[in-house]
Protein backbone atom coordinates (compact mmCIF):
# COMPACT_ATOMS: atom_id res chain seq x y z
CA UNK A 1 0.00 0.00 0.00
CA UNK A 2 0.98 3.46 -0.52
CA UNK A 3 0.21 6.60 1.60
CA UNK A 4 0.67 9.92 -0.03
CA UNK A 5 0.73 12.96 1.52
CA UNK A 6 -1.60 15.46 -0.22
CA UNK A 7 -1.90 18.14 2.83
CA UNK A 8 0.57 21.34 3.14
CA UNK A 9 1.82 20.10 6.39
CA UNK A 10 3.87 17.35 7.68
CA UNK A 11 2.13 13.92 8.57
CA UNK A 12 3.64 10.13 9.18
CA UNK A 13 2.06 6.84 8.83
CA UNK A 14 2.22 4.70 12.13
CA UNK A 15 0.84 1.70 12.40
CA UNK A 16 0.17 1.42 16.46
CA UNK A 17 1.24 -1.68 17.17
CA UNK A 18 4.98 -1.17 16.19
CA UNK A 19 4.62 -3.00 12.37
CA UNK A 20 5.63 -0.47 10.62
CA UNK A 21 6.35 3.84 10.76
CA UNK A 22 7.11 6.42 7.83
CA UNK A 23 9.76 9.11 8.26
CA UNK A 24 8.39 12.48 8.67
CA UNK A 25 6.34 13.19 4.70
CA UNK A 26 6.34 16.95 3.48
CA UNK A 27 3.41 17.54 0.97
CA UNK A 28 3.40 14.99 -2.25
CA UNK A 29 6.01 12.68 -0.53
CA UNK A 30 4.58 8.94 -0.03
CA UNK A 31 5.38 5.94 1.98
CA UNK A 32 5.24 2.71 0.76
CA UNK A 33 4.74 -0.42 2.96
CA UNK A 34 3.96 -4.52 1.57
CA UNK A 35 1.62 -6.20 4.10
CA UNK A 36 2.38 -10.40 4.40
CA UNK A 37 -0.76 -10.93 6.52
CA UNK A 38 -4.91 -9.60 6.08
CA UNK A 39 -5.40 -8.34 9.40
CA UNK A 40 -7.07 -5.29 11.63
CA UNK A 41 -4.57 -2.43 11.76
CA UNK A 42 -4.90 0.64 13.43
CA UNK A 43 -3.55 3.86 11.76
CA UNK A 44 -2.31 7.41 13.28
CA UNK A 45 -0.63 9.85 12.38
CA UNK A 46 1.84 12.06 14.84
CA UNK A 47 0.70 15.43 13.93
CA UNK A 48 -3.20 14.96 14.04
CA UNK A 49 -3.48 13.40 17.86
CA UNK A 50 -7.43 12.29 17.15
CA UNK A 51 -6.98 10.80 13.19
CA UNK A 52 -6.81 7.41 12.96
CA UNK A 53 -7.99 4.36 10.45
CA UNK A 54 -8.55 0.88 10.44
CA UNK A 55 -7.48 -1.09 7.65
CA UNK A 56 -8.17 -5.38 6.95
Amino acid sequence: MTWTNKDFGIHTVTENQGLFGSKELRPDQTFGFTFEDTELMDITTNFIPKWSEKLL
